[in-house]
Formats: C-alpha cells, structure tokens, sequence
C-alpha cells in the first residue's frame, strides 16, 4: 500500500523487549473493556465525544512490518475503533453497549504508513427505520500528518452475548488499565496462549518478517493464476471484546490475501467489506479469486471463513497497477 516513497526501515527490538510489550498487553487486557490487541497497539485515547472520535497510536518497532510501516492490522485496527467510538459517543456516552460491524470501506492512498498514526472519525446519521439502531461513521486516518486512509463504515447496537457483562472502555470512567505488571508466572491458561504464541514469533523473525507479522500469522500463500488463501490462527491476541474476531483483525487478514492473489505489481487501493457472522473456531481461513485482471486494475473477491465453514467476511478489493516498485500488503 506505499506509494513510491521509501518507508522508515523497521528496527527491530530486543527480544526482551517484545516480551515486555506482550506481558504489559496481557496485564492490561486483564481489565475488561477493550482487547489485547488494542493494548498491544498502544491505543491513545486522545478524544472520545458526540463530536468526533480521535484515537491513535505511535508506529513502534513492535507494530511494524520488516519493511518499517504499521502492520496492517495496526492500521485496520485502529481505523474500526475510531469509527465504532463515533458511533457509540453519539449513541450513549455509559458502559455496556456492544456495537458490531456491519460494513467497512477503506480506501489507501499510499502515503506510507510510518509516524504517527491517527484516526479522527464522525458519526454521520442512522440508518431510517431500522428495528435496531445502525450509525454510519467516516473517519480520515493521517500518517505522518498526511492522510494515508478514508474509511466509513456502518456499526448496529447487538445485545451481549449471554453472561457477558460489557465493562467501560478506556475512555469512559474507570475503563484506564491501572497498570499493574505481571510475571510469566503469573499467566491463566488463555494467557499463556498468547505467551507461548509471542514466543514462537520472536524464534521465527528473520529479515524478511518481523515479531508483529509473525504474531498475527497473516501469511498468505499465491498459486500464482490468480488465487490465494491463507490460514490465521485464533486465539486471545486476535479476539474483540466478547472474544470473536475482532473486526480490523478480519479486515485486514481479507486484505492481505486479495493482495497476495492480485496481480504482480498491483497494490491494494481499496477494499470494501461485509461481515455476515461472528468470526469464531481454532482459525479464520480467507480465500481470494481475482474477478478481473486489467493493466491498469484489478479486482480480488475474497471469503473469509471460521468454524463449521461459517461465511464470516465478504470482500470486494481494487488494486491498481504502479509505475514504480512499492511494498506490497501481502
């Protein structure tokens, strides 16, 4: 998704260091309210109101790609929150409600994405005569101070799940993480899931992937005639608030494979996508076809499919050719 511009090359951190970061994420994620993986981001919660939505987060050697921009679940991410939060500001500014995606439209300018990430979003309207409530939301992501992204997408108010009590996020009174540190000792059996799998990306890391690619496990695999598919595993370090895929996760797992089936050369420019079910099971399988191979576009249907080969994400995604070599989201 970069533009000819080179990105900053990724410096990555001592093992230790990662380790550090994990351990922090899962001692704040011990606090109901958000996930692990808004933790792990370092998710700022710069403004929260029925104004506007204004969140982001520092691009970090822990968040990028070998090639030294935000990983694009980091980008996707974040852009889901910011439009969520819109939405829920607008909606009730008290604890407890769940909203779940419906839709989401990104569009990628190419501006690398390296610097400070910040994703400002507005609650645009409501979907007339719904029986239950669906906000749409716009938001315009910087990178840099540059916009990288414009994003809408449509949220609908859900009930819990059964005996799931939602607490306050970070920005709503008593949602901050206190911060307490935590020892590898000190781990439940889910959190030693994402332990043991942080430990496997920090062995795996070479000079082509980086700790937070291997962590995600987003590695789609081309058969080079315009297909693709890729495997992520599930667990805690991928999981929303009520424990199924969380919305950017998906995102960006759909994205990464259309761009991996789309022609060489080709970079992701825009994707649109639906969610039809929570995403659940041991993995998320996406799968990708191109639909149209032009010189100048092409377009990648892709599936992504969770337990019992439940249908969790349509996607539609545009590529365009470029004139110069530029790192792909693959």
């Amino acid at each position: 998704m970069s533009d000819t511009q080179a990105a900053p090359a990724a410096l990555q951190p001592p093992d230790d260091s990662l380790r550090e970061r994990v351990l922090q994420a899962i001692a704040d994620n011990r606090t109901p309210g958000l996930h692990f993986v808004g933790h792990f981001m370092g998710t700022a919660w710069d403004e929260v109101s029925p104004v506007q939505a204004r969140i982001s987060i520092e691009t970090a050697p822990h968040t990028c790609d070998a090639n030294g921009e935000a990983n694009l679940v980091m980008v996707t991410t974040l852009v889901d929150m910011a439009l969520a939060n819109a939405i829920r500001a607008c909606l009730s500014m008290d604890t407890g409600m769940r909203l779940g995606t419906i839709s989401l439209h990104i569009a990628f300018t190419g501006v690398p994405l390296a610097g400070r990430l910040e994703a400002v979003a507005r609650c645009e309207g409501w979907v007339e005569g719904a029986l239950t409530r669906q906000g749409i939301a716009h938001c315009r992501l910087t990178a840099g101070g540059r916009v990288a992204c414009i994003a809408s997408g449509t949220f609908m108010e859900l009930p819990p799940p059964v005996g799931v009590t939602l607490a306050p996020l970070p920005w709503q009174p008593g949602g901050v993480p206190p911060g307490d540190r935590i020892t590898v000792r000190d781990l439940d059996a889910r959190e030693r899931g994402i332990w043991r799998r942080a430990d496997e990306a920090i062995g795996r890391i070479d000079g082509r992937t980086s700790f937070v690619e291997q962590m995600f496990g987003q590695f789609p695999v081309s058969d080079g005639a315009g297909r693709a598919h890729c495997r992520m595993p599930m667990g805690l370090h991928a999981g929303n608030r009520v424990g199924h895929a969380q919305g950017g996760v998906t995102f960006a797992l759909a994205a990464r494979t259309a761009c991996a089936a789309a022609p060489p050369g080709h970079r992701l420019v825009e994707a649109s996508a639906w969610y039809l079910s929570p995403g659940e099971g041991r993995s998320l399988k996406a799968t990708s076809k191109v639909s149209r191979a032009g010189r100048r576009l092409s377009v990648v249907d892709t599936l992504v499919s969770g337990k019992g080969n439940s249908r969790t994400l349509e996607m539609v995604s545009t590529h365009c050719a470029h004139d110069m070599p530029a790192a792909r989201a693959g």
